[in-house]
């Protein structure tokens, strides 16, 4: 049985998943290695629960899917400019990797 309190530990449990997902997805690009997409989608999932919970987003979450979300919104002016070049080719991956996932 789960009691009042376990409802934040769990949250705290999904936010640290979710960093550790991003951070992997990071990582995994530095090293020039392809990001499967389901660990993108999971990242997608474990977001959108603490965002529906009204948790923070970890730093590297919200680095990983605000820039992917920018890119897709396809804004007039990207950010990219403004972000090192490490960033911005994470965020020219994930936004391939999600189109690919979308037409599947």
């Amino acid at each position: 049985m789960t009691g009042p309190g376990d409802e934040p530990d769990k949250m705290a449990e999904v936010a640290g998943l979710a960093a550790a997902i991003a951070d992997r997805i990071l990582d995994q690009h530095a090293a020039g290695t392809s990001i499967p997409p389901e660990q993108f989608r999971m990242l997608v999932r474990a977001a959108r629960m603490l965002l529906d919970h009204g948790v923070p987003w970890p730093p590297s979450v919200e680095h990983v899917v605000m820039e992917v979300a920018r890119r897709l919104e396809g804004a007039e002016a990207p950010a990219t400019e403004e972000l090192p070049p490490r960033s911005h080719d994470v965020v020219v991956h994930l936004t391939q990797a999600l189109s690919a996932f979308k037409r599947s």
